[in-house]
């Protein structure tokens, strides 16, 4: 890994140069979820930093629409464009339009070169043989980057995107660098724990709406504090010692005993929000919701953004659990699917997938969108879910992702069709 480190390191250099020698304004696009708004968290301290004019916009994709747009700026205006969590399945779109770039994906790139043209330079871990699905995240890309100015503090965003990208179980290659990295600077201390002591509230409302795991028989507030008054243990904690943590695994563990990842390895940060796993959550509510700017303004320790983002994240999990109660999930061969509503069903595809992936989507004006989600024994299996959505292409439309979790989208007439065909490819995948 360390060679690779070298040879990444290489292109990190070059894009430092890049940066500093750019005296006009830059321009960021990153990703609206929790790993692009992590990536996008880290370009603003950089750049702020650094003193560099810049404008950050978040978008949900970097579609023909939003290049059109982008290259109308670049007319006029001929910024330094940073593309994070996205450009390298676009970056056709940006040589036609003459961009002056950088990219820090980790997506599969179209072209796999660093240095594209004397205007553009891709940093993309697939380039080096570095697994971008479960080996770094985007916001890992951007800190790599970062740490060539010295700013090793921006780990801790790197170690949110890694959560939220699901990446940490088990860390893998860069990953395992990152927090490492973090851990010997002693930005993060790592702690085992039970899973609900991450949120810091009342321990009946953690219970009640917590999804991972998801327990149906305890989603609801007034079935949560019965089940912790019937065993002893004081519902209105907000912390659990060790004796009542024993306790609620022992009881949870005989009820359900298909229940996994109650005890889980808490990253503690030096961010105002302390937990990793919940500055996660809450930067994934708040993108859901659209609320981008509250999202970088929390990454960049904004207090009031902060508060906004813990109300939005727990309206946000009251809402997950009751559309979780709602789905209806219908099955083909090799694939359950649902329809669902927008911004939550590659949550709600995440929490249900267990022996066969799951994709959800829904409808908008014209067009589907879909989520699908599988888990790391289905991909060991041979699943690989950007594959599979890449078929939409024949249907019109366009799909891609990760093995792990990808998306797609294709007029509303063809899902059935759509789906279909998914579930063939899918079956290939898992025979093989």
């Amino acid at each position: 890994m360390m060679e690779k480190l070298k040879e990444i390191e290489k292109v990190t250099k070059a894009i430092k140069e890049k940066i500093l020698n750019h005296y006009g304004y830059i321009r960021v696009i990153t990703h609206h979820d929790t790993d692009g708004l992590s990536s996008g968290g880290i370009l603003a301290k950089m750049l702020m930093r650094t003193n560099k004019l810049f404008h950050l916009t978040v978008v949900e994709h970097l579609s023909k629409e939003v290049i059109e747009k982008l290259a109308k700026e670049n007319e006029v205006n001929k910024p330094l464009f940073i593309f994070a969590d996205m450009g390298s399945g676009q970056i056709e779109e940006i040589i036609k339009h003459n961009f002056n770039a950088i990219i820090l994906d980790h997506h599969p790139p179209v072209i796999k070169d660093s240095f594209i043209n004397e205007n553009i330079i891709q940093l993309n871990p697939h380039i080096f043989g570095v697994d971008g699905s479960r080996e770094i995240t985007a916001s890992g890309v951007c800190y790599l980057v970062a740490r060539e100015f010295g700013y090793y503090d921006l780990s801790v965003l790197a170690i949110v995107g890694i959560i939220g990208d699901m990446q940490y179980n088990p860390l893998l290659g860069l990953n395992k660098f990152i927090v490492n990295e973090a851990r010997e600077y002693r930005y993060v201390k790592i702690m085992n724990d039970i899973v609900y002591n991450i949120y810091d509230v009342e321990i009946y409302k953690a219970i009640a709406y917590c999804t991972k795991p998801y327990i149906p028989d305890l989603a609801s507030e007034g079935k949560a504090f019965k089940f912790l008054k019937d065993i002893g243990i004081d519902p209105n904690k907000k912390q659990l010692d060790d004796t009542d943590k024993k306790k609620l695994l022992s009881a949870i563990i005989f009820k359900y005993p298909k229940i996994e990842n109650l005890l889980i390895d808490r990253y503690l940060i030096e961010h105002k929000v302390r937990d990793a796993f919940l500055l996660s959550e809450m930067l994934n509510a708040v993108g859901r919701n659209g609320l981008f700017a509250v999202g970088i303004g929390i990454c960049l320790e904004d207090d009031e953004c902060i508060k906004i983002g813990n109300q939005i994240l727990w309206e946000y999990k009251k809402n997950l659990i009751n559309e979780l109660k709602s789905v209806k999930l219908k099955k083909l061969n090799n694939i359950y699917y649902f329809e669902g509503k927008k911004g939550m069903i590659g949550i709600i595809a995440s929490i249900l997938v267990d022996d066969k992936p799951v994709i959800g989507y829904h409808i908008e004006g014209d067009i589907a969108k879909f989520s699908a989600r599988g888990n790391r024994d289905l991909v060991n299996r041979g699943l690989n879910l950007s594959v599979a959505m890449a078929v939409a292409k024949e249907f019109g439309g366009n799909g891609g992702g990760h093995d792990v979790a990808s998306g797609a989208v294709v007029s509303k007439d063809k899902v059935q069709e759509f789906l279909k065909r998914v579930d063939e490819i899918i079956g290939e995948q898992l025979r093989r």
